[in-house]
């Protein structure tokens, strides 16, 4: 798997002059070091014209697990998409455009609703233009971005027309047709000065259109009851609901369930004319509360449409920025940081230590002191799941009309009909495995409520159960990043002292997203490699405070839980949303005593499910 993306990495490097990087955490893009302030410059406004060398990234890193289940032809395409993005547009006419619309009175978003999609859709122009024989792949990757983007706005979906025009799926004025070929053929400041003469004026009508679309769905959000952090927002919209004549109210909780477009034309009408008819305090809020609102539906269309190399951060009035970064020479296909011991002289008793136990003698009294108070509990796990395992004698099986054993279940209903099927024979059993993949958090909170100590000792029981039944598992830790503990191949013995040093690595932030991804890439190649099941296993506190978080994250555990076993562990009582995030397969522990159960309960329904298909 990983020669693949080697070949590739080679291939663009080559072929664009920079450096280009898998990696398992995201996009990515990096600038010069020596001119990072006059790309920042640039890229905020600052400066619109600066040498194409502070322009041009040095390298490019690509996410693998995005792309690991497209082929090869796919993925350099889009690769390419996102290195032309980087080169072609100009990142201060971005900010040039947000400024213009701000001045006229709406939220800067809405510019990028339309350049982002118009930069977006050029980069695959001119990317066409190079390489004629990709178009049926560009075709396919602007389709997924179709059904990906879901939305109603009216400025929304006159942006898309053009997308969609230029895909031959639907038809446009013969003016908005000539417009979008002159601008995909035009240089950035010529392009930038298209849209704005000849379409600004158009496309104010559509962004005035949704603004009040917007206003009726805002008092559809309060009619459904829907929850708001800002509580002063809610009163707002609590009494701008109710002063509505009440044959308006009316139609509001009919409709609450739908969208403001969903009303018919005339009944929205009265209702914007009633909005216009309330006290100026009460207007300017609602202004405002809508200008947030739109700001946010608007970064829900666009982020479809941002260069994926760049992050980007929503600025006070909701300007838009792109965050630069500098390039740092790294190898991203890489496992992560290590854990290393100290080089020095060691003791004759400290060599004894490490070839009987795998490492010195104080780390050995480190561990048996975590593994003691585990110790009663690993055995009991043992039996458990060793139960569920083939043992010799269970190759003998029926029914047959001769052999070397009696099947005396058969003998009831054979003997009476007379066929005489009570014989087993011996069948050579088929060996069934579980591979697992452990993820444990060593960010800052787990310091909080000796919560690492009881994720350690889970984690101690688990490794000392799974090793001593031979089936393969690989260890992964996390914080703001991951890296590998132990790989599927690598003796435990060997690694057990990486358990002691983690104690003095706790801190940094918590991705749990980034984890998640980067272990179930990991557990799905090599349970492909081995025909066999996997199941991950992820110890924490439950509250990330890096990458997705809520229902994005929920919805990405979901994701993974129908392809995969996926069970949480939450240790300490203080922010523990383990429940929340893993639902029906996430336990809470306060100690060891109370992880016995629970956990050998799962484990134990989650090996016989997967031991049922193998």
């Amino acid at each position: 798997m990983k020669e693949k993306w080697r070949i590739i990495e080679k291939l663009l490097s080559e072929e664009y002059h920079i450096q280009v990087q898998g990696s398992y955490e995201g996009w990515g893009a990096g600038y010069d070091p020596k001119f990072l302030p006059l790309t920042e410059m640039w890229a905020r406004g600052e400066m619109e014209e600066v040498p194409e060398y502070v322009k041009r990234p040095v390298g490019v890193v690509f996410h693998i697990q995005e792309l690991s289940k497209k082929s090869e032809e796919e993925t350099i395409t889009h690769i390419r998409h996102q290195i032309e993005y980087l080169f072609n547009t100009d990142l201060s006419l971005w900010r040039l455009g947000q400024r213009e619309f701000y001045k006229f009175g709406f939220t800067p978003t809405s510019f990028l609703v339309l350049y982002s999609l118009l930069e977006y859709l050029r980069t695959y122009y001119q990317l066409f233009q190079s390489y004629p024989s990709s178009q049926s792949l560009i075709l396919k990757g602007l389709e997924e971005t179709l059904k990906d983007t879901d939305t109603y706005y009216p400025h929304h979906l006159f942006s898309l027309s053009l997308l969609k025009a230029w895909m031959g799926k639907e038809t446009i004025a013969k003016d908005l047709e000539r417009f979008l070929y002159e601008y995909l053929k035009a240089k950035n400041k010529d392009a930038y000065n298209l849209l704005i003469e000849s379409l600004f004026g158009k496309y104010i009508a559509y962004i005035e259109r949704a603004q009040e679309i917007n206003y009726v769905d805002l008092l559809l959000d309060e009619a459904r009851g829907k929850v708001r952090q800002d509580a002063h927002k809610g009163r707002i919209m609590t009494d701008l609901l109710k002063k509505l004549p009440e044959n308006l109210q009316a139609i509001i909780w009919e409709y609450r369930e739908k969208r403001a477009i969903d009303l018919p034309e005339y009944e929205r009408r009265e209702i914007l004319k009633a909005l216009r008819n309330m006290p100026d305090w009460m207007k300017d809020y609602m202004k405002q509360m809508s200008y947030i609102d739109m700001i946010e539906r608007d970064v829900n269309f666009i982020k479809n449409f941002l260069p994926k190399t760049l992050e980007v951060d929503i600025e006070h009035r909701g300007f838009i920025s792109f965050i630069i970064k500098g390039w740092q020479e790294e190898k991203a296909l890489s496992d992560g940081p290590s854990i290393s011991k100290e080089k020095g002289e060691k003791s004759q008793e400290d060599r004894l230590y490490e070839k009987a136990y795998g490492m010195n003698k104080e780390d050995f009294k480190a561990y048996r002191r975590m593994l003691s108070s585990v110790m009663p509990y690993v055995e009991a796990l043992k039996r458990k799941l060793r139960s569920l395992m083939p043992e010799e004698e269970e190759g003998w099986s029926g029914k047959y009309f001769y052999g070397k054993r009696i099947d005396n279940k058969a003998m009831s209903i054979e003997l009476p009909i007379g066929r005489g099927r009570v014989y087993r024979r011996r069948e050579t059993p088929v060996k069934k495995e579980i591979a697992f993949k452990l993820l444990i958090d060593i960010s800052t909170s787990m310091k909080r409520e000796d919560k690492i100590k009881r994720a350690m000792e889970a984690l101690i029981l688990f490794s000392e159960v799974i090793d001593s039944l031979k089936m393969p598992f690989s260890i992964d830790v996390f914080s703001d990043r991951v890296f590998r503990l132990k790989k599927f191949e690598e003796d435990y013995k060997g690694i057990k002292w990486r358990l002691v040093e983690l104690l003095n690595m706790l801190g940094g932030g918590t991705n749990l997203e980034k984890a998640l991804v980067f272990a179930y890439d990991d557990l799905q190649v090599f349970c492909a490699k081995n025909n066999i099941k996997g199941c991950m296993i992820v110890f924490s506190d439950g509250e990330p405070t890096r990458g997705l978080r809520g229902k994005e994250l929920k919805t990405l555990i979901d994701h993974i839980k129908t392809f995969m076993p996926t069970i949480g562990i939450g240790v300490g009582l203080e922010k523990n949303y383990v429940d929340y995030y893993f639902e029906a397969t996430g336990i809470k522990i306060r100690n060891i005593s109370d992880l016995s159960l629970a956990f050998t309960r799962i484990i134990e329904n989650q090996a016989r499910r997967l031991l049922a298909f193998q």
